[in-house]
Order: structure tokens, then C-alpha cells, then sequence
């Protein structure tokens, strides 16, 4: 599966996408690549020399991908207590802020937090929240969450680092959030740096689920289109599926009150406690359909986008309830050992709305492969292609 530049027809901004033709593009970007990417060291150690603040951090899904690079995870910001609560546990190295990215104090903060004079190099990265943009939420042009985005722009001009790498939903490229979408790219440019696009499906980097989402990588330079096409495209994965995703996993026991581990000490497989109408009604649904409320997994299939808020989350594919939180979790690609604090009612919520951590890896490894340091300096490949 190739990835060419193209232009988007109604913003007018520049996306690659994933497409299935043209592979003399992608041989020449392949050929053009592989004498550095034949000395680029393991994955795991890509982000080595890095530090990343993590804005809109939520639970960590970012940052959980940029830790298995071998970033050191330096901050935290977030203005829910319940996310930053779990993002505590897993970075427990991390500056947790509590506060709002829009707001001048949370800023001044996280400015205090970070050491100046260290040699790292810093990312910022970020998914803000997305429920104003999504075709699954409102879409109010004037939603308050829609002007975070231009704020994690101006933190970014704050903070000045090596690079940043900004996680949404494919919608907000629509010319309904054109004038969002602008004001953050202008603000960030402004700053000195460039911007590229990437239009990804976690599907496609091994998430058993479709969920179309854009990465904004925003560089000193402007990298080489070549380099991008070619590493996008050869970090892609089979499909999975929902039945490959949750093998293994035991009927879990009904929620009550104390009992959020389940006995197989298994943290957040707890099923909600449905009544028999409900139960009746899921079993009645043919899996890989049904509503928006309870409709049902297609085992054979990635999962459809998984959503939360007041939604119901979908229902399991065998059984007659909705999926767990620990299913949910599997679904967006996170690891077993992943604990999700906080009340119950909240956790389901925590999870659907973090970015997976395997297509948050593959945008930070087309980022990393994209750039080198030499003698300190960290330039972009297109400096040698050029």
C-alpha cells in the first residue's frame, strides 16, 4: 500500500494518503531511503535523546508510544483529574499538571517543569479533544473544545521544541473547521516551523479498529516527501480482528462495588450490569450491526470507531452485554498490564477516547526516521536529498 501527496479538494491542504497504485513511487522512495534507513538504529531506541510534553495528554496514549521508542516522558498537562490520575500511574517520572492548555498559567507551569539547559531534545505532542470536529459528535463550529487546538499551537510557540506531533480526527480537515485549523497552522509557522499532514487508519498499523484520524508533524524544516511515502507505507500491519483482539479473555462477572479486578487479576474486565430488556435486545442484534447504542462487534472484522460519551459502548459479538473496559482497551491497541483508574463510569470513556498506542508508534516513527542529529543538530533527511 503506497502513500502519494495529494491535495485535499475542499481545505486545501496537503495530506498523504493511503492509496493502492503507483508503485514506481514507491519503488523510488524505497530505493531513495534505504541507505539510511539500513543504518537507523532499533525502533525502540528511535526516540532516544528525546523528552516529550504531552499536551491534552489524557491517559497516555501518546506518550505510551513514545516511551517505547525510548523517549523519557517529561510532562504531562490535562484538565481532567481522572485521566491525569492514570497517567500518573504509568509516567510516574512525568510532571502531572492539572489545568487547561488554553489557560496563560497552566503554560507558566509547565514552563517551570522543564529544564532549560538540558541537552534533549523536546517534542510536544498532543491530542486534543476531538468531539467538536468528529462526524460522531455534534460538530458545533463554535464548540469550546474547538479552540484548543489554536492554543496548543501557541504552547507550542511557547515552548520552542526540536519538533511536535498533533493527533484529530480526519474531519477537522473539513471546511467546517478550516478557520481552526488555519489559525493553528498560522500560529505555528509564524513560529518558525513547517507542517505536514498525515491521513492514517489505526487499522492499517495493527489496531483492530477503524479509526480514520490526521497527525500534524510540525518540523524546523519541511521533510522529504519521498522519506515520508515510503516509511508510512512500510509500517503498515495486517488487519485484525475483534476476535483475534479479545481470544483469550474469560467471560468477566457483572460490575458491583468492589469488585473491579476480576479473579483472574485482570484490572478493568468488569461487564456493566445490564437488565433483561437490554440483554434481550443486544442478543437480538445480528453482529456487525445495529444502532448506534449497543451495536454489535462483527468478530471477523476490526471494530468500527469506538465512541463513549452518552453512548452506550458497543456490544460483544458472542455475548448478550457491552464490552468491557478492558476489551476496549484491546480495541485501541493498548497492553493488558494498562491499568484505567478512576470511578467506573468514567474508565470506559478514558479509553475510548485516548490515541492507540500503535498508530501513535508508527506517526512517531515516520517523525523520528524523517529527521537525524548531526553534531548536535537535528536537521531533516531532505537536507541530504536535496
Amino acid at each position: 500500500m503506497n502513500v502519494v501527496l495529494r491535495t485535499h479538494p475542499q481545505a486545501g491542504y496537503n495530506i498523504y494518503r493511503h492509496i493502492t497504485k503507483d508503485k514506481e513511487v514507491n519503488d523510488c522512495a524505497s530505493r531513495d531511503a534505504h541507505a539510511y534507513h539500513s543504518n537507523m538504529p532499533p525502533t525502540e531506541k528511535l526516540g532516544t535523546g528525546w523528552r516529550v510534553i504531552d499536551l491534552c495528554c489524557g491517559l497516555g496514549g501518546i506518550s505510551l508510544a513514545a516511551r517505547s521508542l525510548g523517549c523519557e516522558i517529561a510532562a504531562g498537562v490535562d484538565i481532567s483529574k481522572s485521566a491525569l490520575e492514570t497517567f500518573k500511574k504509568h509516567f510516574p517520572e512525568a510532571s502531572s499538571i492539572l489545568g487547561s492548555i488554553s489557560r496563560a498559567e497552566t503554560v507558566t507551569a509547565l514552563n517551570a517543569t522543564i529544564n532549560a539547559s538540558s541537552d534533549q531534545r523536546t517534542l510536544v505532542v498532543s491530542g486534543p479533544p476531538c468531539q467538536g470536529f468528529s462526524v460522531a459528535g455534534a460538530r458545533v463550529q463554535r464548540d469550546p473544545r474547538n479552540r484548543i487546538l489554536p492554543a496548543v499551537g501557541r504552547a507550542i510557540a511557547q515552548i520552542q521544541p526540536t519538533a511536535a506531533l498533533i493527533e484529530n480526527v480526519a474531519a477537522i480537515l473539513s471546511d467546517r473547521h478550516k478557520r481552526s485549523v488555519s489559525r493553528f497552522l498560522k500560529i505555528v509557522s509564524e513560529a518558525g516551523y513547517k507542517h505536514t499532514i498525515l491521513r492514517m487508519n489505526a487499522a492499517d498499523y495493527g489496531v483492530p479498529q477503524v479509526r480514520h484520524r490526521v497527525f500534524f508533524l510540525i518540523t524546523r524544516k519541511s521533510p522529504s516527501s519521498k522519506r515520508i511515502q515510503y516509511y508510512i507505507s512500510s509500517l503498515t500491519r495486517p488487519k485484525v480482528s475483534v476476535r483475534e483482539a479479545l481470544s483469550g479473555l474469560a467471560s468477566p462477572p457483572v460490575y458491583s462495588k468492589g469488585n473491579e479486578i476480576h479473579d483472574s487479576g485482570l484490572q478493568n474486565h468488569i461487564a456493566m450490569r445490564h437488565s433483561l430488556r437490554v440483554r434481550e435486545k443486544i442478543s437480538a442484534i445480528k453482529p456487525g450491526s445495529g444502532p448506534m447504542s449497543y451495536r454489535r462487534l462483527h468478530p471477523d472484522r476490526p471494530a468500527r470507531t469506538l465512541i463513549s460519551g452518552n453512548r452506550a459502548p458497543p456490544a460483544h459479538f458472542e455475548e448478550p452485554r457491552s464490552i468491557t473496559v478492558r476489551e476496549a482497551a484491546r480495541l485501541q491497541g493498548f497492553p493488558d498490564n494498562f491499568e484505567v483508574l478512576g470511578c467506573f463510569s468514567k474508565q470506559m470513556q478514558l479509553v475510548t477516547n485516548a490515541v492507540p498506542p500503535p498508530l501513535a508508534r508508527a506517526a512517531l516513527i515516520t517523525l523520528f526516521m524523517t529527521m537525524e542529529t548531526t553534531h548536535g543538530r537535528t536537521a531533516t533527511l531532505s537536507d541530504k536529498a536535496s
